[in-house]
């Protein structure tokens, strides 16, 4: 009976899941299993893809600005939308308008002058690493309950889960952009630590799952049972892991300025050149996400860090928002 409720359970995770073909833009260096005997915090190296000898920039914001669609829109209103274009007109797309309309509105307004305060592009690549490279289904598109654009989200960047291994296993997402890869580190650790510690904060992420989450377009047991599972305050005896995770999208200044000559070899040169050096960086990188994490009293198993390499973090930020439109 246990498993029957398990797989129930996994099915209606897996139904909350929708692809993201973070791939196209984003390449996999490497990642650690065991460091110094040491297996955790995972730590992943992440990069920008390149279009030849150029880091693409300007595909990752595109990628990123299409995904927010998915990112903000609850989806129960994206279901919506979707019967919308099926029962139009099969030329009519009209309501494609509105949909960017709506999606663009919850984002906040870009300040050329203040860059740093728009931090949504790398939540918004947080919730495609986690859909890409943890497998697990948004709970929750915090976006949508914004009622000014000018309004940050307080909280957690994002809420995403999986079952596997016969138990529920639930993410919380930590999204920190910054000028080199330590002090992104340092603020996810940072942030990670006081989450952890703040029970009101806690429950409140919970409730927001089961009050205002992606589980309401469930139907029957299954919607009732993942109510349950992620009822934290009247069930706190069901078993879950959970697990943080902090993607850190930086600016590597060094690795994007270690060129070599354009050539008429192998058009993947110059990725796999940067590629190679970059994977240099690992124990480095595993490192000061240790240490971080344990100055802030934070579980390093309990962790995972991906650091994404670009180079200008506020280049992307600007361009991100341009093509949004604002």
């Amino acid at each position: 009976m246990q498993e029957d409720k398990i797989q129930l359970l996994k099915d209606a995770i897996d139904e909350l899941l929708v692809e993201s073909d973070l791939d196209s833009v984003i390449s996999f260096a490497c990642d650690n299993v065991l460091e110094n005997g040491v297996t955790h915090p995972r730590v992943y190296l992440l990069h920008v893809r390149f279009a030849e000898e150029k880091p693409n920039v300007d595909a990752l914001a595109q990628f990123l600005w299409k995904q927010s669609v998915n990112y903000a829109l609850s989806r129960k209103r994206r279901k919506q939308f979707k019967e919308q274009l099926l029962k139009s007109d099969s030329a009519d797309l009209s309501v494609t308008v509105d949909i960017m309309q709506i999606v663009r509105n919850v984002f906040l307004e870009f300040n050329k002058l203040h860059p740093h305060r728009a931090s949504e592009v790398g939540e918004v690549l947080a919730y495609c690493i986690a859909i890409r490279y943890l497998n697990a289904a948004q709970l929750a598109a915090k976006m949508s309950l914004k009622t000014s654009s000018n309004m940050p989200v307080h909280g957690l960047d994002g809420i995403h889960a999986v079952v596997d291994n016969d138990a529920l296993t639930v993410y919380f997402l930590e999204s920190k952009l910054s000028s080199s890869a330590n002090d992104g580190v340092a603020d996810y650790a940072d942030s990670a630590g006081k989450f952890l510690t703040d029970q009101k904060q806690y429950l409140h992420e919970y409730s927001l799952v089961g009050d205002l989450g992606n589980l309401d377009t469930l139907t029957g047991e299954a919607r009732s049972l993942a109510l349950q599972h992620f009822d934290a305050i009247a069930k706190p005896e069901i078993s879950r892991r959970e697990r943080s995770i902090g993607v850190v999208c930086y600016s590597e200044t060094k690795h994007f300025s270690n060129t070599i000559p354009v050539s008429d070899g192998a058009v993947t040169a110059h990725q796999v050149h940067f590629s190679n050096n970059f994977s240099g960086e690992l124990s480095h990188h595993f490192g000061s996400a240790l240490k971080h994490l344990e100055k802030q009293n934070v579980d390093p198993n309990k962790c995972r860090v991906f650091f994404v390499a670009v180079p200008d973090v506020n280049v992307l930020r600007k361009k991100f928002y341009e093509v949004m439109g604002k």
